[in-house]
């Protein structure tokens, strides 16, 4: 193994990105021996600092030169959007490091060629890595095909049917999405390259493409792809849908002796070839022999699952296995031969299979592309006087929206301004870039505002992170404010703080959140600590601030699964809290925005605090009910009573506790049982002090609430 720079040191490592496939890289990269990971670098500084902290990396840089100057590196894994990998590729090359690549190696096979050739000139090590191809299922298939176990091949089936989230959610400023053919280059390798790893790149191609969803921005995106070709007498077809479904990704081969299937969703592998008996015999023992292989495969995977969440296995599932041989093949093989899965090669011939595949698709480039400045659509037109944090999420849309009727100028601070909504820029709104977690930001936002929401919600997994991402960002906000002279700050924070159970006396703004809630749940803890910080404020520096706690939101732009009604392990399975059987504090989306603005310039309510609920009037078996008429479809309900729940959550707080997971907290019955909103929830104050006048009518909610997210949705 290559984990040595020539001189017995640690091989110095730096990752370049710090998305979510960043933590699978580090994984791997503390799984092997002498390997020091020094550095992380992102354009976003806030993102690698994060990510530095969670995960021990010691030096953060926002600078790919500076990090390349300053650190003595070995190598560096390139875990940015593809668009960018030929130009950071290239530095990290020409200052003498080794470049590991995420897939795609490049977007162009231009760009591959010249990479490739750059490494040859400096004489460094240039490897891809591809996700799947060290599957434990996958290599089975590899080697049954290669010893001619499967016979002569006659047709294999590549299926990647997953949905994707962004298409939705945003953010519709990514790279992937700015063109309907970047898809092809950004998950569509996955498959491409375990073509070309079978059998070779092919000799014909065709392709068609459906279900043209519009994206915001002027920009489109199909769903469904289906490629056929030829490699000689091999017959080829590739699909991909990524609408919402039940997941599925495997390959499936069809020889003359035999037939193969790798599910990689589910890591099985079977192979069915005949066996010396009778036809019916014959079929009998393949389904046997199947369903047994099948059921082994699946109780290994997850025994791995539940021994390594112990720390009595160092196993992991398959993904992050399958990446960890990835990382593990190209330090074998750096500085000498790399491993075919791995070697640049592999990666220009899947990139090759892309420019094929966008070439035969034959689509238009949109008219507005990623890079088209937010300031040029909708100029802002009147002076922000009002600040919101949060804007571009679900209640921020409609406070936005609000207040711009109102005659407000609003300004918005967003991450990313490019991601910004179109109904946000349609109202002419004043975009700042920013994080509210960065007091710099925050300060210049600050300028000129009169009126500061915070509808924002910080990051974080674990009580040390939500004091740092959260509580304390707010706690600076408040202290801001006051500098700045703001003539009130509104907290949203949440009815999540209560104990909603089957005991609760009726719920007002005087009940108190209830312990056993915060102890085992960071997210309503934080809530309540930002809002004793924040009264804290009010009382000792008469910082104005008001705060709402809405109950379960409902409205157009919102999703049909919500977590307030059920839990949603997937879309088509509802866990019910308890029976299901409790009318929910419900209230429409425009209803908490309009409260949040009526109480603007309304005296005398500082210091106070509003539980924003309209009347219960819909179980939530009655909105699934709703939810399945309006969509068509049939959900599987699973009433969990708060027994059941807390049971589970037991059982899994005693896994962790054994693999000693330093995060892991003792679950509550209170917060298990208090899922259900058995309690009522009494609003009249907010309607009573701020002339509030929520809509109560049980068919309005369910148009308004169930009905058009439900459109939305399957729109």
């Amino acid at each position: 193994m290559a984990t040595s720079n020539g001189n017995n040191n640690p091989v110095a490592v730096a990752l370049l990105g710090a998305g979510y496939i960043s933590d699978y890289h580090l994984n791997a990269l503390r799984q092997l021996p002498n390997v020091d990971v020094r550095a992380i670098c992102d354009l976003n500084r806030g993102l690698a600092e994060r990510f530095a902290a969670a995960k021990g990396v010691p030096n953060v840089y926002s600078d790919l030169g500076e990090m390349l100057s300053t650190e003595k590196l070995d190598v560096v894994h390139v875990l940015t959007p593809p668009h960018v990998h030929f130009v950071t590729g290239s530095q990290i090359l020409e200052a003498g490091v080794d470049a590991f690549i995420e897939k795609p190696l490049c977007h162009t096979v231009d760009y591959c060629q010249k990479l490739r050739q750059l490494a040859s000139d400096q004489g460094r090590s240039l490897g891809v890595s591809h996700n799947f191809l060290y599957f434990p299922a996958y290599e089975k298939l590899l080697t049954d095909l290669r010893s001619g176990r499967l016979g002569r091949l006659d047709q294999i089936d590549i299926v990647w049917n997953k949905e994707l989230g962004q298409l939705k959610g945003g953010p519709f400023g990514a790279w992937m999405l700015a063109s309907p053919k970047n898809i092809l280059f950004e998950v569509a390798p996955h498959s491409f390259v375990h073509l070309v790893h079978l059998i070779g790149s092919p000799d014909s191609l065709s392709v068609d493409v459906h279900d043209k969803v519009e994206l915001p921005r002027g920009l489109e995106f199909y769903r469904r792809w289906e490629i056929r070709g030829w490699k000689d007498n091999t017959s080829i077809r590739i699909r991909f849908s990524f609408i919402d479904g039940y997941p599925e990704h495997y390959i499936h081969i069809r020889g003359t002796n035999g037939v193969a299937r790798v599910d990689f969703e589910n890591n099985t592998y079977v192979c069915n070839e005949h066996t010396p008996y009778l036809l019916d015999v014959d079929r009998y023992a393949n389904v046997v022999g199947s369903a047994r292989d099948s059921v082994l495969q699946a109780s290994g995977t997850l025994s791995n699952f539940v021994l390594s969440k112990m720390r009595l296995s160092k196993a992991e599932g398959p993904f992050p296995y399958s990446i960890a041989r990835t990382v593990e093949s190209f330090y074998n093989g750096r500085g000498s031969v790399l491993d075919e899965r791995v070697e640049a090669s592999i990666g220009e011939a899947a990139v090759a299979v892309a420019e094929w595949v966008a070439r035969e698709a034959n689509l238009p480039e949109p008219q507005k592309t990623a890079s088209a400045p937010v300031e040029a659509v909708e100029p802002p037109v009147q002076k922000p006087t009002v600040l919101v944090i949060g804007g571009t999420g679900f209640i921020g849309r409609a406070l936005v929206r609000r207040l711009r009727a109102d005659g407000r100028g609003v300004r918005v601070l967003s991450r990313n301004p490019r991601d910004c909504p179109p109904e946000l820029l349609k109202l002419q709104v004043d975009i700042a870039k920013g994080d509210f977690t960065d007091p710099e930001a925050l300060e210049a936002a600050l300028e000129g505002i009169r009126y500061v929401y915070h509808l924002g919600r910080g990051y974080g997994k674990t009580w040390e992170e939500y004091l740092k991402y959260d509580v304390e960002p707010t706690r600076k906000l408040g202290e801001l404010c006051i500098k700045h002279g703001v003539e009130r700050l509104f907290y949203a924070s949440s009815i999540a703080i209560y104990y909603a159970g089957e005991n609760a006396s009726t719920i007002t703004e005087e009940t108190k959140p209830h312990e056993g809630v915060m102890r085992s749940s960071p997210y309503p803890r934080s809530k309540v600590e930002n809002e004793r910080v924040l009264l804290e404020l009010h009382r000792e520096q008469r910082l104005p601030v008001v705060i709402f706690r809405p109950g379960i939101v409902l409205g157009a732009g919102g999703s049909p699964y919500h977590w307030g009604v059920a839990a949603w392990p997937y879309n088509s399975v509802a866990a019910l809290y308890g029976s299901g059987n409790n009318r929910l504090p419900i209230v429409l989306v425009d209803d908490v925005a309009d409260a949040m603005a009526r109480a603007i310039d309304l005296p005398n309510i500082d210091g106070e605090s509003f539980n924003l609920c309209s009347a219960p009037c819909i179980t939530a078996n009655e909105y699934l009910d709703e939810l399945e008429n309006r969509a068509g479809i049939k959900l599987r309900r699973v009433p969990t009573p708060g027994w059941r729940a807390y049971t589970e959550a037991v059982a899994k707080w005693a896994i962790k506790s054994v693999g000693r997971d330093p995060n892991v907290a003792l679950p509550s019955y209170a917060e298990c049982e208090g899922r259900s909103c058995a309690a009522r929830f009494d609003a009249s104050k907010a309607e009573r002090r701020l002339g509030w006048s929520p809509v109560k009518d049980r068919e309005t909610i369910i148009y308004k609430g169930i009905y058009l997210p439900v459109d939305e949705f399957f729109a």
